[in-house]
């Protein structure tokens, strides 16, 4: 795939070595600077707290866990165990190694804009364009994989872009670790193949094809022991709903991190789409096929079995990006430089919104400031067991941000999380009888999700008991949890 030369006043040459590192480096510091900026003010939610319930867990524990739960990110657990092992588990702790990843990945989408759109301009408007981005800050601010794979589907990209001019046997082998290794960050990741498979068979190339082929079924071979494990866990994924026009409709909100620079996105990628097939069809194929074919496949899957969820698809947003950078660079410096002070404009209240307290979505500080604020001598608490979605938020909620001077007793707990290869707590099969042995005065319940009553769904025959003994006294109701209390 030969890099098509810019026809608009706005183009720059072909990138030369002089200035290979101005390009890539400026859009690389802004998503650094971004991620960087209140890190940690938004409170852990509950992929978070998984995430640092896990890496606490010492190396044996934390296999066994892997064994029944989370399979499909034990790689990323494990790199971030090493990470945490240096850099510790507070909140910039746990979150500076996807900060790091996706400014490596905003690097990288200025190599590839400047590949494909011939010339560093495309490329820095692109990268440019990705750092402001609210989606871009967002997940870099998430102690989760999705910044690496956003940053191995970019790299897996600029690969590619290299086996299409030259295939080698090098080449191919790269590529394959990097598909293997974007796998391993999460499965989905491995959907990048079939938006990478139309530029490959368009080619024409017998030897290229050949080499594709080998490189990427090695890479999902190996990663076939991974998919087993998973598929093992499926019921961790079971809350997912059949996929819906409605949810393929508002994927561009999530990927982009606000529906109005998601739409400006995309009204734009659709302009580069054009602008870019006339340039030369190929780069645009890839583009096109990278933004589109996961999310279509995934959604089809997704109509069958709890699969479709647009955050796992984050990957495809460079290649919108991408697009859109390559446009800016055909309509003129100014004009490229408004446009992206707008789309900047544009993510300004989401920017705003993602680095507050309840920046993910879940107060967890919130609402643990309630408890710890609230708590008397002898009081307890009691959790969900079976909580939907996220059964392991609660109590790691309290575990996290309640002072342990300050905790209330774990009435019904007799093991904790996560021991011994089980994700939840285990529980007394005698509640009645561990109740009256604690005899609380007042009794805490916190819950996932908005609940008018927080002993409503809590699970049977707990709430029966709790009803019995005790009164609902008072709701508080924060992001994504509720408290409630309890009293005789």
């Amino acid at each position: 795939m030969g890099p098509t030369r810019p026809a608009g006043p706005g183009a720059v040459g072909r990138v030369t070595r002089a200035a290979v590192l101005g390009y890539w480096l400026w859009p690389a510091l802004l998503t650094l600077g971004l991620g960087l900026v209140r890190l940690n003010r938004p409170a852990l939610w509950a992929d978070e707290l998984a995430t640092w319930g896990a890496v606490r867990l010492s190396w044996g524990r934390l296999f066994r866990l892997l064994h029944n739960a989370d399979a499909v990110i034990g790689p990323y657990y494990v790199v971030e165990k090493a990470w945490t092992t240096l850099f510790g588990t507070s909140t910039v702790g746990l979150r500076l190694s996807s900060v790091l990843a996706m400014a490596v990945a905003a690097g990288l989408v200025a190599r590839l804009g400047a590949r494909l759109g011939g010339g560093r301009w495309p490329g820095l408007l692109a990268g440019l364009g990705f750092a402001l981005v609210p989606a871009t800050s967002r997940y870099a601010q998430e102690a989760r994989p999705y910044s690496f794979t956003v940053m191995l589907a970019v790299l897996a990209t600029l690969l590619l872009a290299g086996l299409l001019e030259r295939p080698g046997t090098g080449r191919t082998a790269w590529y394959a670790l990097v598909i293997l290794l974007l796998g391993a960050a999460h499965l989905v990741g491995v959907l990048l193949l079939v938006g990478h498979a139309v530029p490959v068979l368009l080619r024409r190339g017998r030897d290229l094809l050949a080499r594709w082929l080998v490189g990427s079924v090695v890479a999902v071979l190996i990663l076939v022991p991974l998919a087993w494990l998973g598929h093992r866990q499926r019921a961790e994924v079971a809350w997912i709903e059949p996929a819906h026009w409605r949810t393929l409709v508002g994927a561009p909100g999530v990927f982009f991190g606000a529906a109005a620079v998601g739409g400006a996105v995309v009204v734009l990628a659709v302009l580069g789409l054009a602008r870019t097939a006339r340039g030369g069809a190929r780069p645009a194929i890839l583009l096109a096929c990278w933004a589109i074919a996961p999310v279509v496949v995934l959604y089809a899957i997704g109509t069958a079995i709890p699969a479709f969820f647009p955050r796992y698809l984050i990957y495809t947003m460079p290649a919108s990006i991408l697009l859109v950078g390559v446009f800016l660079a055909r309509t003129g410096r100014y004009r490229a430089v408004a446009v992206l002070a707008v789309v900047a404009a544009l993510g300004a209240p989401a920017q705003a919104s993602i680095r507050g307290p309840a920046g993910h979505n879940h107060d967890t500080a919130g609402a643990a400031a309630i408890i710890a604020g609230g708590q008397r001598p002898g009081d307890a608490i009691v959790y969900a067991l079976h909580e939907q979605v996220v059964p392991w938020e609660a109590r790691d909620t309290v575990a996290r941000y309640v002072p342990a001077d300050r905790r209330p007793r774990d009435v019904f707990a007799t093991r904790p999380q996560r021991l011994d290869g089980r994700l939840t707590a285990e529980e007394c099969p005698d509640l009645a009888g561990c109740l009256a042995a604690a005899d609380p005065p007042r009794i805490w319940v916190l819950r996932y999700q908005t609940h008018p009553d927080p002993l409503d769904g809590i699970g049977e025959p707990k709430e029966s008991l709790l009803r019995a003994h005790y009164r609902l006294a008072r709701v508080w109701l924060v992001k994504g949890l509720t408290v409630g209390l309890l009293t005789r």
